[in-house]
């Protein structure tokens, strides 16, 4: 099964925050270190009883100096190889290491992706093994079963060039000349993002690979909620200095925040206990179709079946109801979260699969409805922006129609006034070289040439706020093109959702209607319609998925 769980954590450490790399590795491994650069020492060997560091070691690329491997000489290297004051000088990668590994399994876990990174980036990396403390972010005691490790793999911004040095250099020459340019991954947060996902892909693969060693059934995904497709939420993150004090006994807002969030699940689980039964005997259910699925399989292959001993009797009642029991839906849905999601109402309502062939239809019908229900969210919050856009769009048009307007009147009106000036300087010829003669120019035509220069004046002006209106109305149009766009693509998301979902499993729209709320059936029921007239549903539009590889990342074997 697949644990809800924290992933990984990356974090710059640099000095414009104030951070020093030897400062930063002698607490990650536990030492006293002298610091060069601030000429102090840092002392972080005397831990709190139970958040001890149980392993601390460093790992270099071959042939690497000697000195790659020793934490002061390594880290001050660093910190003399960084000349800005705004210098990164290293990345603190921090992993949770899977609940039920002993100390031996914690540490080889750490040290494989520590090897793994030093392969891929060719630098060093220090590893600290840490237990976990034995008290939550609210200063609650954790049961043993919940204490665990997590560890912090500590690597500098640079890679190590390999450097054979004799035995008489110096100290200066050697870090001078190891220290290459900093890597192109770890330079900005585009290349990095490639770098990060896998990484934290090897942390999933080597954490399911320690559970399945030490005999846990537990799979590991560095994915979020969001990318699984699972509708729910990580509970915030108080940071540190706030996780400080509460375990002091200081309450802080964040801290609150969060108590309120676990406060009110524990006054749920109290309060509706029939809705939890429900989740529970849902859960069992969803078990007992994945039994029921791996030992027909597995008779097909040849493989033992697995025996059963929570799958029931092939009903076609409502969860949790008695078989001679008929209950209306809403009493079924009135035991469910108010906000309960989609798909977590069609599980509840829909009949319990007769086979493992059911019970694999049901979990396509119920992908489909998940699926359903994210294109659903997303159109909802896409028709207001929408809407928007498209009346910012409407005005930025308007302003710019009625400036093109305001250009053509002063057009005009500086056509009017040149015309006259040449007419007046026609009829009056004489007059005109005359005053050409005396180095002046008649009144009467003074004021005429002030009318044209006034509106060829005003044309320019009228012409720079055309400009300024046309630049705005396209991008408010294309910005509303955009919207629409993935407006349109939810919509073909649904629709493509819908039709297959008719075609897969027709007797199970109904459940599926009965599942929704008033707002949900409004948009599903036409197309269901157009699904069930047999109305041909055009693919979403696929959208460009830009992958990125760096060069240094080899494929794993």
């Amino acid at each position: 099964m697949v644990l809800r769980h924290a992933r990984p954590h990356l974090e710059i450490h640099s000095r414009s925050k104030g951070h020093s790399a030897v400062a930063g590795v002698a607490y990650r491994l536990g030492l006293r270190l002298w610091d060069e650069r601030l000429q102090v020492w840092h002392d972080y060997r005397k831990r709190a009883l139970g958040e001890e560091v149980v392993m601390a070691l460093t790992v270099a690329p071959d042939g690497a100096p000697q000195w790659a491997t020793d934490p002061g000489q390594l880290w001050n290297a660093v910190e003399l190889a960084e000349k800005r004051k705004d210098s990164q000088v290293a990345r603190d990668y921090r992993i949770p290491v899977p609940l039920g590994l002993d100390d031996q399994r914690a540490g080889r876990l750490a040290e494989k992706l520590a090897r793994f990174i030093m392969g891929e980036l060719g630098t060093p990396v220090s590893v600290g093994l840490h237990r976990d403390a034995d008290t939550d972010a609210l200063g609650q005691v954790k049961p043993d079963h919940l204490q665990g490790f997590h560890a912090h793999l500590y690597f500098p911004s640079r890679p190590l060039v390999s450097q054979h040095a004799e035995e008489d250099d110096a100290v200066a020459g050697e870090v001078s000349a190891a220290f290459g340019a900093r890597h192109p991954m770890l330079a900005s947060k585009a290349l990095g993002r490639g770098m990060v996902e896998t990484f934290n892909r090897v942390w999933a693969e080597l954490s399911t690979e320690a559970a399945a060693d030490a005999g846990l059934n537990a799979r590991y995904d560095h994915r979020s909620y969001e990318r699984m497709g699972l509708d729910l939420s990580p509970q915030p993150t108080m940071g540190a200095g706030a996780v400080a004090l509460e375990r002091k006994g200081f309450w802080t807002r964040k801290g609150d925040a969060v108590r309120d969030i676990v406060v009110a699940s524990r006054a749920y689980e109290i309060a509706h206990p029939e809705a939890i039964a429900a989740q529970e005997d849902a859960a069992r259910a969803d078990v007992a179709r994945e039994r029921s699925a791996w030992n027909g399989a597995g008779a097909e292959a040849g493989r033992p079946s697995v025996p059963d001993t929570e799958q029931r009797p092939p009903t076609h009642e409502v969860p949790g109801t008695r078989p001679t029991e008929t209950i209306h839906p809403d009493r079924v849905l009135a035991g469910l979260a108010p906000d309960a999601p989609l798909a977590i109402r069609f599980q509840a309502l829909a009949p319990r699969p007769n086979g493992p062939e059911e019970a694999a239809r049901l979990g396509r019908l119920t992908r489909l409805v998940r699926a359903l229900q994210r294109a659903m969210a997303l159109l909802r919050g896409l028709t207001g922006k929408l809407t928007e856009s498209e009346h910012r769009a409407g005005r930025a048009r308007a302003a710019k129609l009625e400036a093109q307007y305001e250009l053509d009147q002063a057009r005009r009106a500086r056509a009017k006034a040149s015309g006259k000036a040449e007419a007046w300087a026609a009829a009056h010829p004489l007059r005109m070289r005359t005053a050409r003669l005396a180095g002046r120019r008649p009144r009467a035509w003074r004021e005429l040439s002030h009318d044209v220069t006034f509106w060829q004046r005003a044309v320019a002006d009228v012409k720079a706020v055309v400009a300024a209106q046309t630049g705005t109305a396209d991008e408010a149009t294309a910005d509303a093109e955009r919207v629409g766009q993935r407006h349109r693509q939810a919509v073909g998301r649904m629709e493509t959702a819908i039709h297959t979902f008719t075609r897969e499993g027709p007797d199970m729209v109904p459940p599926l209607l009965a599942a929704m709320n008033e707002e949900e059936r409004q948009v599903v029921e036409p197309m269901l319609a157009r699904a069930g007239a047999g109305h041909a549903i055009a693919p979403p539009m696929a959208e460009p998925v830009l992958i990125y590889r760096p060069p240094g990342m080899r494929p794993r074997p």
